[in-house]
């Protein structure tokens, strides 16, 4: 029996267990995935003490590692399947093995959402960094107009010739820094309060986009990106805690004895890797008392 099992190994989830093990715990971290979650994916990490400048998700992901390593923690990587409560301990199955501990901390962060539409074959992706060649003089469509969603156009724009950012809202909802830069480019325009609604696709290109109240078009082929917003992964906690719009709108400490919820799972006013880890501490210490 294991002292704490952590689901998740995100900022969240890594940051808990290093103040669980300095506090002498036997624990078990569990990754479905990779080190990292969504951060790992992205082109820039931005606005955290400490980081490199330019520094990616990738790259970001790699420290998360070291720092597991240095503390002696490992990651097992199995997709837990199932968390049960018994009397006075937890039951949680994976894909591999079955396993019980005293305490337990969530921290499985959340998925981007999908489009509304019918891609008709056509791969739409979520991540531009490491697709850098598909991008090289195209035609790219990038849906959202948040934080994330800018960041990611910026990007993409130094490798494709054009970018649409695509906004249901009737502005930009990105910080001034992101909006400036975006506001800077010849190569980024921005449709406010339309959607994508259909594409056309030929010899498996997306050759035409439809929004609301235009059309795109290039017969090279268009990129689709897809930042539109996320969802709690929380399915598997659904019979233990209170969930709204798929996130938990518990308190790190749960109503149920011995359960802690960290993250980007969490319903929360800021979403950052900053308020990920300070979850995670949180949770770390609380579990280990």
């Amino acid at each position: 029996m294991k002292d704490i099992i952590i689901i998740g190994a995100g900022p969240a989830g890594v940051s808990a267990a290093l103040y669980a093990k300095a506090r002498g715990k036997d624990l078990l971290l569990l990754e479905k995935d990779r080190v990292g979650g969504l951060i790992s994916h992205v082109s820039k990490v931005s606005h955290y003490a400490s980081l490199a400048d330019n520094e990616s998700g990738e790259e970001f992901s790699q420290k998360l590692k070291d720092q597991l390593a240095f503390s002696k923690i490992d990651v097992t990587y199995e997709e837990c399947l199932s968390i049960e409560k018994k009397d006075d301990f937890f039951l949680v199955k994976t894909n591999k093995n079955t396993y019980e501990c005293k305490k337990l901390i969530y921290a499985a962060g959340s998925h981007l959402k999908e489009l509304d539409i019918d891609y008709k074959g056509f791969e739409v992706k979520h991540w531009p960094y490491g697709n850098e060649e598909s991008l090289k003089g195209k035609t790219v469509i990038v849906n959202g107009g948040s934080d994330g969603a800018s960041k990611e156009a910026l990007y993409i724009s130094k490798f494709a010739k054009e970018v649409h950012i695509v906004q249901n809202q009737d502005a930009l909802m990105c910080i001034d820094e992101f909006k400036k830069q975006i506001e800077a480019s010849d190569k980024i325009k921005v449709h406010t309060s339309t959607s994508l609604k259909d594409i056309e696709v030929r010899d498996d290109k997306c050759v035409k986009a439809i929004l609301d109240d235009c059309v795109i078009e290039d017969k090279e082929g268009i990129e689709i990106y897809v930042q539109i917003g996320q969802n709690g992964n929380t399915d598997l906690v659904k019979d233990l805690a209170e969930i709204k719009n798929t996130f938990l709108t518990e308190d790190i400490s749960s109503k149920v004895d011995g359960l802690f919820f960290a993250g980007d799972v969490r319903i929360k006013d800021v979403k950052q890797i900053a308020t990920a880890v300070a979850d995670g501490t949180l949770a770390g210490i609380k579990a280990s008392k």
